[in-house]
């Protein structure tokens, strides 16, 4: 793999359930030697149904002829504002893998939409198009989603772009950017 290709990986920043309406989504353009190019940052609603399209603009922003994979904290942000990967690989050409630490717990989250969202079964939809996938390299476990590349070449993409710990760089750096546009500061894993 070249050390020249890009990928955008994207969080979530954080907010309160209670009170905030929005948070930002962060897109950090980073080589896979980790030199960063870019950064992008848009605002989302909080369970909200826009995290696609949000995403979708972000590709197809400045950066758009330099991405060659995009990379994600798992599939939702901000709540339950659930990203459609399959849709955004569609549209884009560009292989996506959504990456979490923990398995997520799909009946949980299916009653969860069920419970509290009129469009739950709009939601639902979109969560049985992926397929959660337990990985594990070098003694770590992640669970991906990807689409538009194979699960190997997403390990390798993974394990070419990790520096320290099992969260690929372009994600953590998204994650630490967030975090600080919310919080005045960054901290915590992703």
């Amino acid at each position: 793999m070249k050390s020249g290709l890009r990928i955008l990986g994207l969080d979530d920043g954080p907010f309160k359930r209670d009170s905030d309406t929005k948070t930002v989504l962060v897109g950090v353009l980073m080589r896979v030697n980790s030199y960063v190019e870019g950064i992008s940052v848009r605002n989302i609603t909080v369970d909200g149904i826009d995290s696609t399209e949000t995403i979708l603009s972000m590709v197809y922003g400045r950066f758009r002829e330099d991405i060659d994979f995009i990379m994600s904290n798992g599939i939702t942000f901000a709540g339950f504002n659930i990203m459609d990967i399959s849709t955004i690989n569609q549209a884009t050409g560009i292989p996506i893998i959504s990456i979490t630490r923990k398995k997520p717990d799909m009946d949980s989250m299916f009653s969860a939409l069920e419970l509290h969202f009129s469009d739950y079964a709009e939601r639902i939809e979109i969560l049985k198009k992926t397929s959660v996938n337990e990985i594990g390299y070098d003694g770590k476990k992640l669970y991906i989603n990807c689409s538009g590349i194979s699960q190997n070449e997403a390990i390798y993409l993974i394990k070419k772009t990790t520096v320290m710990g099992n969260i690929p760089e372009p994600i953590r750096m998204a994650h630490l950017i967030a975090t600080a546009i919310i919080n005045g500061e960054s901290h915590g894993k992703t």
